[in-house]
Parts: structure tokens; sequence; C-alpha cells
């Protein structure tokens, strides 16, 4: 594995790992004759091994580990560019890959299709009697989930990994995949179906394959991002329309978020001019049923953020960033604002529920005998230092404080003498959605008829 110098480019290691050989299906798929001829992969017809990307922090800068740990999973595109594999990923997952290590995350990107002998795209498939336009071999709801497993087992053997700070970063068909790999304890994994359109081309219901559960054995992801998935899963998991308790509630020791824009097919909004915007909204009504599962179960919903672009489509995530001055002008086009917005509100939750926060107390130099008290405080995290003489009643002295990507050190004001508590309250900085640069920018289920 080849790791540049502080500031430059991460070169990526090619890894390898199995699909647990309980969750094989029987024949196994082969791979592509280009993933067979890449040097030590282990082509053998009994097992399914999986190519990855991993993209390591520079240790000169982030120090040897244990680190942080992202798993990007990428779309119905699929991973490489020209559909041809190589030393890097293609340019949108390239980019994630370099920006997680630049921060100090380990990024571990798995191909899910050449394993299973799709070669480039595996766009526009679904449940269907034709082999060509069947998913079956790599179906993010029951197939493809067995890889965030896999990768989750390699990742727990690995020393360099935080295996208490992994998230997910996903996109499309990956982030429909991320969903169906971490459904809650209390979703009903039995009797699934999808609507499966047979040889006279009528669309029926067909017995299929329950979706994994992460073993207890297993880190669990504290965090998934996931870009505009479909919701609708072919009837998978029952109407796409209910948003009636049942089986879309991710597990409740996650936090997720989710991004769509009201020109994306996969939305299904009539008419993204409209108000309110009517359609089949199955994201929406994906996460009001996540809801409705979490006021049964007495917990929290999973989604804490669902952000709705005006006229964005689907990709948005692969167009480029603007130069800061062309930001909320005419050479900023919608999808790439919201490509920007996304990027930040990203990393922010990834920092948020992957980094470990520690909070210091040292010797003030400017005081004798005071302390101060002092802690990385990262881009985009707000914080609040509160102090407490006895842990029941906690203070806190001036305002919120908002990261900036370097350390913070706060005196202690308190008398000398009096033993003293300390804790930091971390949250996110609120998406600009009240900014009169994004007011119509930033929809709110208000406006959507559904």
């Amino acid at each position: 594995m080849a790791v540049n110098r502080a500031g430059a480019q991460v070169v990526p290691e090619r890894v390898f790992f199995d699909v647990p050989a309980e969750m094989a299906v029987n024949p196994q798929p082969l791979p592509t004759a280009q993933l067979a001829a890449v040097p030590g992969y282990p082509a053998e017809v009994d097992r399914m091994t999986l190519l990855a990307l991993l993209y390591r922090p520079n240790a000169l800068t982030h120090g040897p580990g244990p680190y942080p740990v992202v798993i990007v999973l990428h779309g119905s595109g699929g991973m490489w560019p020209s559909d041809t594999i190589s030393a890097t990923a293609k340019t949108p997952l390239e980019r994630w890959g370099q920006r997680l290590a630049d921060r100090g995350f380990l990024c571990l990107m798995p191909d899910s299709f050449n394993p299973r002998g799709i070669a480039g795209s595996f766009s526009n498939k679904r449940p269907h009697h034709d082999p060509g336009l069947d998913d079956a071999v790599c179906s993010p709801n029951y197939e493809r989930p067995k890889d965030v497993i896999a990768a989750l087992t390699y990742l727990n053997d690995r020393t360099d990994v935080d295996r208490e700070h992994i998230g997910l970063l996903a996109f499309s068909h990956g982030s429909q995949t991320g969903l169906n790999a971490v459904l809650d304890a209390s979703v009903d994994l039995g009797n699934y179906t999808v609507d499966y359109v047979n040889a006279q081309n009528v669309t029926v219901d067909l017995a299929a394959p329950a979706p994994v559960r992460v073993p207890s054995t297993l880190p669990f992801p504290r965090v998934g991002i996931f870009y505009y998935p479909g919701c609708g899963h072919f009837g998978y998991h029952g109407s796409p329309s209910s948003t009636a308790a049942g089986r879309y509630m991710p597990d409740r020791r996650m936090e997720v978020v989710m991004f769509h824009g009201t020109s994306d097919s996969l939305m299904g909004v009539n008419d993204p001019n409209a108000s309110p915007k009517t359609g089949n909204l199955y994201p929406i009504k994906f996460t009001l049923a996540s809801a409705t599962q979490a006021a049964v179960q007495g917990v929290p919903n999973p989604f804490v953020r669902h952000h709705l672009f005006h006229l964005v489509n689907h990709s948005f995530d692969e167009t480029t960033i603007e130069t800061q001055a062309n930001w909320n002008t005419m050479l900023e086009s919608a999808d790439e604002k919201a490509n920007r917005l996304a990027h930040d509100e990203t990393l922010k939750w990834l920092e948020y529920r992957l980094r470990r926060h520690t909070l210091a107390a040292e010797p003030d130099p400017n005081i004798p005998g005071a302390l101060q008290v002092r802690w990385e405080g990262r881009a985009q995290l707000r914080y609040k230092h509160q102090t407490s003489t006895n842990l029941t009643a906690w203070s806190q002295a001036g305002g919120d404080i908002i990261g900036q990507g370097t350390t913070i050190t706060l005196p202690v004001v308190l008398p000398l003498e009096q033993r003293s508590f300390h804790q930091l309250l971390i949250d996110p900085v609120p998406a600009p959605v009240n900014d009169l640069n994004y007011s119509d920018f930033f929809l709110e289920y208000a406006d959507f008829s559904y």
C-alpha cells in the first residue's frame, strides 16, 4: 500500500475479502474476466471474493490510527471509469475517497458488480423473467446487502479501524442496498415478495429472500448518508405508498441523512414547479413509515434529515463544486448547488457521528494555578462547553462555538480552589435552510401533497 506525503493524493490500495460463506448463493456467479485477471484475486468457484479500494489517511498527518471508517457503496453505474477496473474509482467516487482520507477517515469502497459477473452498468434492472433485465444476481434488496456485512467483517479484523465509529455513504443503487442492510431488529423479516414481471409480461408477487441482518459479533454503522435511493423496492417491503408502521425503519442505533431532488424520477414528482407537489413520492412515504414504526417502538426516527432540493436531478453529486465567487449566481446550476450543500452536510454528519471528541484539562499558562480546557474543533460542528461542580447542575459560560478545524482553548471560569467537571455538547451546524439564498431551494414536506 502506498500513501503519498502529507497534502498529496492518497494512492488507494486494492484489497480482497469474501462474502461470508453462510450467505453464499448456489451456484455462485462467476466473476468477470477482467476481475479474474487482477493480480492476487482468488477466483475460486466456491466463494465470492470482493475487490475493494482502501483509501488510508496519511499517518504523518493523522497518526497511525485506529481511524473512523466510511464504507462507500457505488450506484448502478458501477465503480470504475469506462467500466474498466483501474487504479482508482470513477471521478465522483474517487473524490470522496480522497476527501475522506484527507479528513482522517479510512475509506473502504467495494465493487459489488464484477464479482457477480457484471462488467459495467447495472442500470434499469428489476425483478424480471428476462435474465437481461432481472436484478436477482445483485438485488439491492437481498443480495448486495451481503457486501456490507462482508465489509464489516473485513474491517473488524483490521487493527487500524475504530470499530465503534463506522459509517455508510452510498449512492442510488448503493443507497437502496445500504437501507436494506441496516433494518431495525423490530422489522419483520418474514414472507417477502417482489413485484415480478413474468413471461406473459404480467406483474405478479414472487417470493424473495428476506434482507440480511448484521451479526451481533460485528461492528454496526453509526450513521448512514444516502444519496437519492428509490425507496420503492418493487413492493419488496410491502406497498411503497403506505406510511403505516412496518418494514421501513433503519436500525435504532443509527442516524440517517438522505438527499433527493425534485427533478429526480425516483422522487416521483409529477410537476416540480407545482404547489403543492404531487406524485408517488416514495422517499417521503418511506421516512414517514419509518417514523410511524419508531413511534410504535418508542424510539426516535433514525431518519434525522431528509433534504429535498428544488429542480435537482439524480446523480447531482457527479457535478463539480463551483468556486465560492460563483455560489448562488447564474454560474452555479441547481445540481452544482445541491452537490455543494450535500457535500457539506455529508462531512459534518460524518464528523459528528464518527469522530471521537476528547476534552482535555491543563494548566492555564496565563493564570497561575488556573486551568483551561482544550479540544479539536471540527469544521461545521457546534460545541457547547458546560461546567458543573456537582455533576447535577450544568452551566455554560459564553455562547456556542463553531469548529473551524483548529484547536479550541477556553479558560475555566470557576474559583481556583473549586473542583469542576466539564462536558461538551456537540451537534452539526444546521443546514442553511433559512438563509435567503436558499429560501426556495430547500423544500419541506409541507411543500408536497402525499
